[in-house]
């Protein structure tokens, strides 16, 4: 029996992954999932895969275009034999400048057409795989000819579950396709996922699994919960592709003031242009009486929620708090 709540990882220290993945696990928890960002979402899920037994594992997410797609598929399929088939393997594209500057991926273009495509190959990569056959595969974005590559061995499962991550309308109409499911951002508000969101997937009649990453912030002292949360969000109102739903709902001055602090270098001026009302338009915020009927009102738009805990701009023993708190307030 699970709680059906998943739990993001923080990446700073393997030791904090140990902790609260073995006591998520403990906990019912649904899943743990790791970003890609700082550290290998590959890495981390081999990791989690040795120190866990039950919990399923995700990536919030892999990013799809950096990779040899042949290199991405076969080691996903590691990563679910290592487990014993608990992977869900989260796909996003990644921002266009991080991929063309920081990943040498020029030619970084039309995401969604492409994730289309990655979707594809990647599915018949795996068939191929299992039939130990050639795979000749050639559209407007890859041209891979895999000869003579047969496995001594076969995958656990025929097909990983591919969840799509995005806040914008091309992916999320995408994620409703022919996606597994759909991974909804942090900044993805409850309004922001019921106008912009679920839609899509009520028009397409989508069976893809809905889940979101959901901000959660849980403290006795209700004030300190609001403000604490503060500097996840202003971190994220700084990022362009996130503007949408902090417009949507009335917020675009102050994510102007939050993103003039940033480039001044200005953290506490960022922090002090989040509002108390943004914290509960965009956060689980308070002690955990409101947290447990606060989650309620989530999963009326999600398959499941995955929680995160507050961590920017806060020290590794108050990220810890706030974790501890996620992991005793929802047990099961």
């Amino acid at each position: 029996m699970t709680n059906n709540i998943g739990l993001i990882l923080d990446p700073t220290s393997f030791d904090n992954q140990k902790y609260v993945s073995e006591k998520a696990e403990r906990n019912g928890f649904h899943s743990l999932w790791v970003t890609e960002l700082y550290r290998s979402s590959f890495e981390q899920l081999s990791y989690l895969s040795s120190i866990t037994s039950t919990i399923n594992l995700g990536s919030a997410v892999t990013l799809a275009f950096t990779r040899s797609p042949l290199v991405t598929v076969i080691s996903a399929h590691d990563i679910d034999e290592i487990s014993n088939g608990r992977l869900i393997l989260g796909l996003g594209s990644g921002a266009i400048n991080t991929n063309r500057k920081w990943h040498n991926f020029p030619d970084f273009d039309k995401p969604t057409e492409r994730m289309k495509s990655f979707n594809a190959l990647f599915r018949n990569i795996e068939k191929s795989l299992i039939n130990r056959e050639d795979l000749i595969y050639k559209d407007d974005f890859y041209d891979l000819t895999i000869r003579s590559f047969r496995r001594p061995f076969q995958p656990l499962r025929a097909q990983i579950p591919l969840y799509l991550g995005g806040i914008g309308p091309n992916m999320t109409n995408l994620s409703s396709e022919i996606f597994d499911g759909y991974i909804g951002h942090v900044v993805c508000s409850k309004d922001y996922l019921e106008n912009n969101i679920l839609p899509y997937f009520k028009k397409n009649n989508s069976k893809a699994k809905i889940t979101s990453i959901v901000l959660c912030s849980i403290n006795n002292d209700k004030q300190k919960a609001v403000n604490d949360a503060k500097g996840t969000i202003a971190f994220y109102a700084t990022v362009k592709a996130y503007f949408k739903p902090f417009i949507d709902l009335g917020y675009e001055d102050n994510i102007k003031k939050i993103r003039d602090a940033y480039f001044n270098n200005d953290k506490e001026e960022m922090i002090r242009n989040v509002s108390d009302q943004m914290v509960k338009d965009f956060a689980i915020c308070g002690d955990r009486d409101d947290a447990l009927s606060q989650l309620e009102e989530y999963k009326e738009f999600l398959s499941f929620p995955i929680l995160t805990a507050p961590h920017y701009y806060l020290d590794s023993g108050t990220i810890r708090g706030y974790q501890d708190q996620i992991l005793e307030t929802f047990k099961v």
